[in-house]
């Protein structure tokens, strides 16, 4: 059930933020990032959206679960991203006096990120040397590498963002961003097997034994 409820969460993200940009005209998607949709009146849609993403990219750590510190690096992203779902992001045009819930948010989302991209490079080179993701591998390191550049072009943005141009699409670099990770999590949840039981674990179930 982990890889159908990934995929799950993963496709109802991705339509809840294509969603959002669609009926929300407020904001500019190029200039603005996802998170600050939230102050729109179809704002739940990130939510939505950030919610899913963390149900589904909890279910793949568990699924790869006992990859190391790779497959631990997932549930940090994931809480992280319940954070910034639970802690909203401040309307645009207040990058000099954020609220406590912007900080924290912008906090969250900006360790959720580095620690998935991490995660992806670290996962995906355990999976080549696995012959379980042996049909996924070449996909999955494009995306690796794409979705790497991808956030440091993001990181790049933000910099100028806040504090040198002002003018950088943060709002497209950071679509780009999710866009790839939720494509490389989602090949993972379908390349990845599933974790193996815990010896004896199934024979304790059916004699009532304690673990």
């Amino acid at each position: 059930m982990t890889k159908t409820f990934s995929l799950a969460g993963f496709a109802l993200a991705a339509l809840a933020f294509a969603m959002s940009d669609a009926v929300n005209r407020g904001y500019d998607p190029l200039t603005e990032t996802v998170s600050r949709y939230v102050n729109l009146p179809y704002g739940w849609l990130v939510t939505v959206g950030l919610l899913a993403v963390a149900a589904g990219s909890a279910a793949l750590a568990v699924r790869v679960g006992g990859r190391g510190w790779g497959g631990r690096l997932l549930h940090v992203w994931a809480v992280c991203v319940v954070v910034a779902a639970v802690l909203p992001a401040d309307p645009p045009g207040a990058w000099g006096r954020p609220s406590l819930s912007d900080s924290v948010h912008g906090v969250a989302a900006w360790t959720g990120f580095l620690a998935l991209a991490i995660a992806i490079v670290r996962l995906t080179a355990v999976g080549r040397r696995d012959p379980a993701w042996a049909s996924k591998a070449s996909a999955l390191t494009v995306l690796a590498w794409a979705s790497s550049v991808a956030f440091a072009l993001f990181t790049v943005a933000f910099v100028d963002k806040a504090a040198l141009t002002h003018t950088a699409p943060l709002g497209l670099a950071e679509r780009i961003v999710i866009a790839l990770d939720l494509a490389w999590l989602a090949l993972a949840a379908t390349a990845a097997p599933p974790r193996p039981p815990v010896p004896g674990a199934a024979s304790r179930a059916l004699t009532g034994d304690a673990p």
